[in-house]
């Protein structure tokens, strides 16, 4: 039997209106970072978060969300977990990434997973690191994703940050914070350190183990920046949206600040 349900609820008028309080307006481009459970029971489940959402925002907008697939990556990687005596058994049976079928890892959510399955959103190709899109620009947004360097300038979120949009954080653990992986990239050359990744894709019709190149990035940092982009009075607004502490940044701004943070604590 399942538990009652007790305490406030929230329907997808109210989360409407606490995330207008919030500053959320009709054309804004948003890339959001969700914790479904933070927000309290919603009636109609995580479907109404993305209608409150999308009301908000409205097709003049854009929506963008991580549907990361780190559960494609090779076995050996810390990420799957995997004892040494099966890598070479998932790595002869590892499915191919397909946009539309493969599901986001688990740890990333259930409201990425139940968008990118909405009819009308676009999912970018890249086998380990993509994004799904709503909207005005979701096509502009997730196109030409690029396979090397894949949260750098030819990501998704280099695209919004052209775009002076917005980081909306729905209860969501701030080392989630995808946008600061661009900081990552910003930063000079001397402070970055190379990384390969392997990755299976088919190749003139044959499944094949490849690589591609990126720079080692480091997400567990990312608290530490907001905290200190914070104190420095840069610009947020903070409030509830159902039960989940929320906030509302300017993606350029934060991304600014995180090249100068890490470039100064690198060096």
């Amino acid at each position: 039997m399942k538990e009652q349900i007790t305490g406030e609820i929230f329907s997808i008028q109210s989360l409407m209106d606490d995330l207008c309080r919030l500053g959320l307006e009709t054309g804004m481009h948003v890339i959001i970072h969700s914790s479904y459970k933070s927000l309290g029971h919603v009636i109609g489940g995580p479907s109404a978060v993305l209608l409150a959402l999308e009301n908000v925002i409205t097709g003049e907008g854009t929506i963008l969300m991580p549907t990361f697939t780190e559960h494609l990556c090779d076995p050996s990687t810390e990420e799957n977990g995997y004892p040494r005596e099966y890598w070479q058994q998932v790595r002869d049976n590892l499915p191919i990434f397909e946009p539309d079928l493969t599901p986001t890892t688990k740890s990333i959510g259930i409201v990425p997973e139940t968008f990118r399955k909405q009819n009308g959103v676009m999912r970018s190709s890249h086998p380990h690191l993509s994004f799904a899109a709503w909207g005005k620009f979701a096509n502009e947004i997730v196109r030409d994703h690029s396979f090397h360097y894949a949260l750098g300038e030819g990501s998704p979120i280099a695209r919004l940050y052209e775009l002076k949009s917005y980081i909306l954080f729905l209860g969501a653990p701030h080392d989630s914070n995808t946008s600061l992986h661009l900081s990552e990239y910003r930063v000079p050359d001397s402070l970055k350190k190379p990384i390969r990744w392997d990755v299976c894709l088919e190749i003139n019709g044959a499944r094949t183990w490849t690589y591609y190149e990126d720079i080692e990035n480091d997400c567990t940092i990312f608290p530490d920046i907001l905290k200190d982009y914070r104190k420095a009075n840069g610009t947020l607004c903070q409030g509830k949206v159902g039960k989940a502490d929320s906030f509302l940044i300017p993606q350029p701004q934060l991304v600014d600040y995180g090249v100068e943070w890490l470039t100064q604590k690198r060096k």
